[in-house]
């Protein structure tokens, strides 16, 4: 597997230069399999808890449905003007909720994925971060390999004060 990283840097708002870091991985034709069979292109990568992007996401579909609605109603009739203007703000937000989101699917790297940066540390943190889970993911999928069959785990009682210590730590 290959991890491809290209950076990019754009003019932000306020004078502020804005980076880009986009990252992809390539799997070799058997790691390729691993990730078709076991369904990995839908496993969760890193897993972000954003709860103001929910928020903002629903302030931009709400805002945006009143502005397109206002537009259209004109032209289109109260029908057209509410289909119109649902399907445009509904577009809107999934478009801003999947461009802001920082959960990172294995599909979006299989596929390619841009991640925006506020400075030159920021990128070469969210590098470095993507190198660390992208090892992870690789050695889950060696591990993979050997998913088939059964295997037999012997587990011995422990002694009476062990085995009640290990109940109590919940370990």
């Amino acid at each position: 597997m290959e991890l491809l990283f290209k950076r990019e840097q754009t003019p932000g708002s306020i004078g502020r230069i804005k980076f880009k870091l986009w990252g992809k991985i390539e799997p070799d034709e058997e790691e390729q399999a691993l990730i078709d069979r076991y369904s990995f292109s839908d496993a969760i990568l890193i897993a972000a808890i954003q709860p103001n992007l929910v928020r903002k996401t629903l302030f931009i579909v709400v805002g945006v449905f009143v502005i397109a609605f206002a537009l259209f109603a004109g032209t289109m009739g109260f029908g057209g003007a509410l289909l119109l203007s649902t399907v445009f703000a509904v577009g809107t937000g999934y478009w801003y909720l999947d461009e802001k989101r920082e959960t990172i699917f294995v599909k979006d790297l299989l596929h390619g994925r841009y991640f925006s940066c506020d400075s030159v540390v920021e990128l070469a943190r969210k590098e470095a971060w993507l190198e660390t889970v992208v090892g992870f993911l690789r050695q889950v999928m060696e591990s993979a390999k050997h998913w088939d069959g059964t295997q037999r785990h012997k587990i011995e009682p422990l002694p009476k004060d062990e085995a009640r210590q290990v109940i109590l730590k919940g370990l």
